[in-house]
């Protein structure tokens, strides 16, 4: 984001809300009256994301929202400067480092589940583990604990816990993010367990983890990180932002997205065992190269501008609108839908939403993405 805000003329500043949403939204509200001409931010939870939305709403800026979503909170519906929402496709990105971890653990055994904060929608990773489980009859889950956070002390709690109830039973560990692994990894290797967990988020840290603790590194081993990736997500909310400044307004289909993850593999892997996965593989040092960038980024985020760029413009990473048939990996369904309810009716035009995903996907394809 800083990056991008500098290509714009512009500065970029960050805030830790601790995981209090009183916190973020007064750090919002601050930020608005300091002058800030967008705010891009992910709520502690799904049910503080309209709260703080309409904090950005009501301060006149173009909002973003990354992870978090509230039931049934459509863009729309809160205003014009809620610009846009964005995750990764929960239950697919959730099943790609599941089908690894069961690839490396050869088929058969069994695994424990390291969740993030109950209510947390980066949590709903599970619902795809427990899918691709359904094409591993010889896999067994022995248990699945919410943490609480996304912190390596969570991490490390709930693996002691783990161990403590199932011990060398324990085959291999599936983790909804990689702050949440490298914590649990740090309790593996105190227990002489050299299992494979996973990892999600894109984290310089697991990145390095990667790099250094192989399968016979005779360590607790990362088998891989599924990134957003971050460092693109925070660069496309300014361009995006810069474009809104500057008149842009987004369509229907654009105002909530799936985007697609990268899988950063163990260099100790066979790539091409996973061939059939939908899903675009980094080398670390590839991932490094591009987000962790001693200088320039390979992004060219005046490039992601419509404003800048006309016609020309380029997402730079796949991008692809969230219909109503797959609402069910935000969690709504008809036991949260709030009565009378109106949807809007953009969501029923599969054309419009096909005529999005087509001009996004053809556009990414260009060249212009650094890992294509």
């Amino acid at each position: 984001m800083k990056e991008a805000a500098n290509d714009f003329g512009m500065t970029g500043s960050a805030q830790d809300h601790g995981g209090q949403l009183s916190k973020q939204i007064s750090q919002i509200q601050g930020a608005i009256t300091s002058g800030a001409d967008m705010v891009a931010a992910t709520a502690p939870s799904d049910a503080g994301v309209q709260s703080i939305s309409e904090t950005a709403v009501d301060g006149g800026v173009p909002f973003f929202e990354y992870w978090s979503m509230g039931k049934w909170l459509f863009p729309s519906k809160v205003g014009p400067e809620f610009v846009q929402y964005q995750i990764p496709e929960t239950f697919k990105a959730g099943a790609i480092p599941a089908k690894i971890l069961f690839e490396e653990m050869g088929g058969e055994g069994n695994y424990v589940a390291i969740l993030g904060p109950k209510g947390h929608i980066g949590s709903y990773r599970f619902e795809g583990a427990k899918q691709a489980q359904e094409d591993y009859p010889n896999i067994n889950l022995l248990g699945s604990q919410y943490s609480g956070g996304w912190t390596r002390q969570k991490g490390r709690e709930v693996m002691s816990s783990f161990i403590s109830n199932h011990g060398d039973d324990i085959d291999g560990v599936y983790c909804n993010n990689g702050t949440l692994g490298l914590g649990a990894a740090t309790v593996l290797s105190e227990n002489d367990m050299a299992l494979p967990f996973t990892g999600f988020d894109g984290a310089l840290s697991n990145i390095e983890y990667i790099q250094n603790n192989g399968p016979d590194s005779g360590e607790p081993y990362q088998v891989q990180e599924q990134a957003a990736p971050p460092f693109w997500q925070g660069g496309w909310a300014v361009a995006k932002a810069w474009d809104w400044l500057h008149g842009w307004r987004p369509e229907i289909p654009e105002r909530m997205m799936w985007t697609r993850t990268l899988t950063v593999l163990n260099p100790g892997l066979d790539q091409s065992k996973f061939s059939d996965l939908e899903t675009t593989f980094a080398t670390p040092d590839k991932y490094m190269s591009v987000a962790y960038n001693d200088g320039h980024s390979p992004y060219d985020w005046k490039l992601a501008s419509v404003h800048e760029s006309g016609e020309d413009w380029d997402p730079q990473h796949e991008l692809v609108p969230i219909r109503k048939s797959e609402w069910n990996q935000l969690k709504w369904d008809d036991s949260n839908r709030p009565n009378g309810l109106s949807v809007p009716d953009a969501y029923d035009n599969a054309d419009l939403f096909d005529q999005v995903a087509e001009d996004y996907h053809q556009r990414n394809m260009n060249g212009s993405n650094p890992y294509l």
